[in-house]
């Protein structure tokens, strides 16, 4: 056998001829990976302003103000029937 390069299992490429062009799979994911980081920063900043909706949209300042009028309210009708149940309470003088 001459000295051709050649071996039994493999054939004999020059360089440049065994490099591979990308496939269609390849180049998608590529091109996945690509956008992927792009995104990458972003998503975060996203992700925190889905979960947080509520707080920039102003539906917890309602929430809030409904609550705390529903506290007083609660507050008052049980200050009201504590006087009915046990009268007013004592006022002591501490101004002698």
């Amino acid at each position: 056998m001459a000295d051709s390069g050649a071996s039994f299992n493999r054939p004999y490429k020059p360089f440049g001829l065994n490099v591979k062009v990308p496939g269609e799979r390849t180049l998608k994911q590529m091109g996945d990976t690509l956008g992927n980081i792009a995104k990458a920063p972003a998503d975060p900043l996203f992700k925190f302003l889905e979960e947080n909706e509520e707080v920039f949209s102003g539906d917890i300042t309602y929430k809030i103000n409904k609550m705390n009028a529903e506290s007083f309210t609660i507050g008052a009708a049980m200050r009201i029937q504590d006087e009915k149940s046990n009268g007013m309470p004592p006022n002591f003088d501490m101004h002698f």
